[in-house]
């Protein structure tokens, strides 16, 4: 969550334990970085949250005063240049643990939760920008979990002219923050309303990756958002669905994300959600949907259908379309209580 405006920039530095040092972090020996970093530390001979922290600000800062070009490198770049030398030196290199993923959610919690910096300031590259496109209907966004659907998603680019952002697997902050300032950059209205047509597999996990890009769009400035599913069990007949169907990981209680997908798949009411719902020996049985059960010419016609009537609309037309989607379903909602009670 991003952090109160009441709260000052130095506030939240110093909360998470950043503050300016006179001399280059990441060319000091090992006595140096102990004697300012050891405080905090468990397993090492320094905290390292706290020196990946205070590497990544002290880097922005000198690029933001002009005391060094902006880095034009990706993260992975950054992460083999400075930290991970770094860490060597101080004796705190992992073998078991993953510092470059620590070193990422290092930056995410200075962009989102801390909101102290930009990607743009350090001048990262993003290396999923071949894989995203603003289109000149630049607020419907169609966006898919996996690169695999890029040539799909660069398709239905061309024929209807609309944004297209594949994920690679989990959203990427650095990523979503290029893709909305490129959208700004061509001249977007951030506070219209956009239109997100999702490409990801039917189970939990891949709901939360549909969750964290929106909730990513939300922190930089795209707030009014319209989500279409196009993977669900509907896409498909009963027979499809149980012939492509993957049963879900539950061990012992349900995992609380699976509860919370579930809950949210029922209020949908999907015809063809009970083909992915068991009873075996008194346990449950849940099953899931690969975004590739669907195919690319199903998924083609379902966008004609629904994203068509979208294209080249003014903001007017639009909230008469989205009245008329609305008048639709309170009528089957009606009509399903009336079949139901």
């Amino acid at each position: 969550m991003t952090p109160s405006r009441q709260t000052s920039q130095e506030q939240r530095l110093r909360k998470a334990g950043i503050r300016p040092y006179g001399v280059l972090i990441h060319d000091q020996d090992r006595p140096w970085l102990v004697k300012n970093f050891a405080a905090g530390a468990t397993k090492y001979p320094v905290n390292v949250a706290r020196l990946m922290r205070n590497i990544i600000w002290q880097t922005r800062q000198r690029i933001v005063r002009g005391q060094r070009e902006p880095l034009n490198e990706l993260v992975r770049t950054f992460w083999y240049m400075y930290v991970k030398p770094t860490l060597s030196r101080a004796g705190a290199l992992a073998r078991e643990t993953d510092q470059y993923k620590q070193l990422v959610e290092q930056l995410a919690h200075m962009v989102l939760e801390l909101d102290v910096m930009r990607y743009a300031d350090i001048g990262f590259r993003d290396d999923n920008e071949a894989h995203r496109w603003v289109g000149p209907n630049a607020n419907i966004v169609l966006f898919s979990e996996k690169l695999g659907h890029q040539a799909f998603l660069s398709e239905m680019a061309d024929l209807y002219q609309v944004s297209i952002i594949a994920l690679g697997g989990q959203p990427s902050v650095v990523n979503v923050e290029y893709f909305v300032e490129s959208l700004r950059a061509a001249g977007v209205n951030l506070r219209r309303s956009f239109y997100l047509f999702s490409v990801v597999d039917y189970d939990p996990s891949g709901w939360i990756i549909r969750d964290a890009f929106v909730n990513d769009l939300h922190f930089y400035g795209i707030r009014n958002v319209r989500m279409v599913d196009l993977i669900t069990p509907d896409m498909l007949t009963p027979e499809e669905v149980k012939f492509s169907r993957y049963r879900l990981p539950m061990g012992g209680d349900m995992p609380t994300k699976t509860k919370s997908w579930l809950a949210e798949v029922r209020e949908r009411r999907y015809a063809n959600q009970t083909h992915l719902e068991e009873a075996r020996a008194g346990k449950r049985v849940l099953y899931g949907l690969e975004a590739e059960a669907v195919s690319g010419k199903r998924l083609a016609a379902k966008l004609e259908e629904i994203m068509a009537p979208l294209v080249g609309k003014s903001e007017d037309l639009l909230r008469i379309y989205e009245l008329r989607k609305l008048n639709e379903a309170l009528r089957d909602l009606m009509l399903h209580k009336l079949t139901t009670e």
